[in-house]
């Protein structure tokens, strides 16, 4: 299987897996990762989703190219492409679970686009990131611009993006492409950590900040007041704040259910 997808205990994982290809992403790959999050999406004992590569050399280092004469070679494959494309980030932006992304090595095109697309990017010193549009003659996609931007801004989205040049782990992490280097040998213990933290505060919290977030920054309409207001509600009318309060009071450690 090219894209591997599990369920360890409270946190679905999906691998990139095509390590002989620095686990580019074929079409198989892409379309995989749409049912996956909406399987992870409607299991309530998953707290949180992580994307990586298998091995270490890659997290995916881009689009499979030797699939584009098949999948972008002319006006009517290039737009299903891109509505594929689109499908896959909104399936990751748009879960109400938080999103990771573990990185090694080769992050590039439309790996990148991926870790992008998740809430947290954690990265080993090995990390390359870079979007080689440019260099390929593609015309980006107007999500993952979005994305670029607003996780990085203006002045660096247009360095990105004109030079199509690789950046190492400490110039992404320089720019606030990601959220932390770490040596590549202490990567999955940081990322261990932090899911244990996701999968034990409180969903609906996580949630609602979520929605409160991609309301703000989505590429089409204005921030939608009422589905604002309606996830806050959730909050506040849920069993996981009455125990949050009560733990609290009690010292003692908060038993979050997601209800």
């Amino acid at each position: 299987m090219s894209l591997l997808v599990e369920k360890r205990g409270a946190v679905g994982w999906i691998i990139f897996n095509q390590p002989a290809k620095r686990n580019a992403i074929n079409d198989a790959m892409w379309r995989g990762i749409p049912p996956a999050m909406q399987r992870f999406d409607a299991d309530p004992e998953v707290r949180c989703v992580v994307f990586r590569g298998a091995g270490t050399e890659a997290f995916a280092a881009g689009a499979d190219i030797s699939e584009f004469e098949k999948v972008r070679s002319d006006k009517g494959a290039i737009a299903h492409y891109d509505d594929l494309l689109d499908r896959v980030l909104h399936a990751i932006q748009d879960s109400r679970k938080p999103s990771v992304a573990m990185i090694c090595g080769f992050c590039m095109g439309g790996g990148l686009e991926i870790a992008l697309a998740c809430d947290l990017r954690y990265s080993a010193s090995s990390g390359q990131f870079g979007i080689p549009a440019a260099k390929l003659g593609l015309g980006y996609n107007v999500e993952g611009h979005k994305r670029l931007l607003e996780t990085v801004g203006h002045a660096w989205a247009r360095e990105i993006m004109f030079l199509g040049r690789r950046y190492p782990a400490a110039e992404a992490l320089a720019m606030g492409l990601v959220h932390r280097v770490l040596p590549d040998a202490e990567l999955e213990t940081f990322v261990d950590d932090v899911l244990r933290t996701l999968s034990e505060n409180a969903p609906l919290a996580i949630a609602n900040t979520k929605t409160i977030l991609e309301e703000f920054v989505k590429s089409a309409g204005t921030p939608d007041p009422a589905r604002m207001r309606a996830a806050i509600e959730r909050c506040a009318k849920s069993a996981d704040y009455i125990e949050g309060r009560r733990a609290f009071m009690e010292k003692r450690k908060p038993r979050f259910s997601g209800a």
